[in-house]
């Protein structure tokens, strides 16, 4: 013991500075168990979660939903899939379908949920028409937030070359 004390008082920084490294030593192990070991069976969407039970969209509404409107005569193809606070629908029209025709079946389609529903979950939409000889097809996506009133649509503007001056005319 005489000894341990002799160490002690010649080396006493040295003997400080060892006692608070072992002890930040076991400060970042104890964190990192907290991270990696111990919050590892929580759910990966956290709280955002909660109350899905009360407005919870059931596969025989979606699949009746899906027909519904596959029904409609413009749309060929439609798939809607729920992931989350998130439900993505997919629609594919028969050409020639406008963009304003598969904009309004979009909203459309939103008139087959509950205003609860609504006010959860996120829609996103992508409409899609293939390109024919008769129809210059298009694909577009767009959203509604569980806040928002309204579909807010992506910029689908198709790029136009310019033309040279001298194919206008103006000679300039």
């Amino acid at each position: 013991m005489k000894k341990l004390k002799r160490i002690y008082t010649e080396h006493r920084i040295f003997a400080i500075l060892m006692a608070l490294v072992i002890v930040c030593f076991v400060l970042i192990g104890t964190v990192l168990i907290q991270c990696f070991y111990v919050g590892g069976n929580k759910d990966k969407y956290g709280n955002r979660l909660d109350g899905i039970e009360k407005v919870k969209l059931s596969e025989s509404f979606i699949k009746d939903t899906e027909s519904k409107l596959i029904a409609e005569e413009i749309v060929k193809k439609a798939e809607i899939i729920v992931t989350g606070k998130i439900v993505y629908i997919s629609m594919k029209f028969d050409a020639p379908t406008t963009l304003v025709e598969a904009q309004s079946m979009a909203q459309k389609s939103l008139e087959y949920f509950k205003d609860e529903e609504k006010n959860f979950y996120d829609f996103m939409f992508t409409l899609r028409e293939d390109s024919t000889e008769n129809a210059e097809g298009f694909l577009i996506s767009g959203s509604k937030n569980n806040n928002g009133s309204g579909l807010v649509w992506n910029n689908n503007n198709p790029i136009v070359e310019e033309t040279s001056s001298e194919e206008n005319g103006n000679g300039e």
